[in-house]
């Protein structure tokens, strides 16, 4: 019986910090640095200012697609783990490489950049890799999701 009742507590206790996790915000974004990577990539590091009332954690690993109409444009990865302390909002930086997928010329790159205004058509595809402080890890996967709605969530 003691068994369970342990395992009902640290149920609830990660319950209780997943909760947290959900409130937390990105209130500010930047990119701090641009290189460019031959004709077909974009080494960028991007400044987000976190607000996080959780528990400190670290983005290990974040990988996706970018669609532009359902068909691959390019592939994004984060170069290296980034810490994410708790309390006040802080600015964190991201080191993030950005590739054209091989179907995309630099061309047609140009011709999206010119228009990213609109953001017409454009999707994500996201694997984001948490680790907490405990050593509990956590994966947050998205699938097909607007570029409008991630610029609506950074704010």
């Amino acid at each position: 019986m003691r068994k369970y009742a342990l395992l009902i507590l640290a149920l609830l206790a990660v319950a209780v910090s997943c909760t947290k996790m959900r409130d937390i915000r990105i209130t500010d974004y930047s990119i701090a640095e641009l290189e460019n990577i031959g004709f077909t990539g974009v080494r960028a590091t991007v400044r987000l200012s976190i607000d996080n009332p959780a528990k400190d954690f670290t983005v290990t690993s974040i990988s996706g697609t970018v669609k532009r109409d359902g068909r691959d444009f390019a592939e994004f990865d984060l170069d290296s783990p980034v810490s994410v302390p708790h309390g006040n909002t802080s600015d964190c930086m991201f080191p993030m490489t950005l590739s054209l997928s091989a179907s995309i010329s630099p061309f047609e790159m140009l011709g999206v950049v010119s228009s990213i205004a609109r953001a017409e058509g454009i999707t994500v595809d996201a694997t984001v890799k948490l680790k907490m402080k405990q050593g509990i890890r956590h994966t947050v996967r998205v699938r097909d999701v607007k570029f409008d709605e991630i610029m609506d969530f950074v704010r």
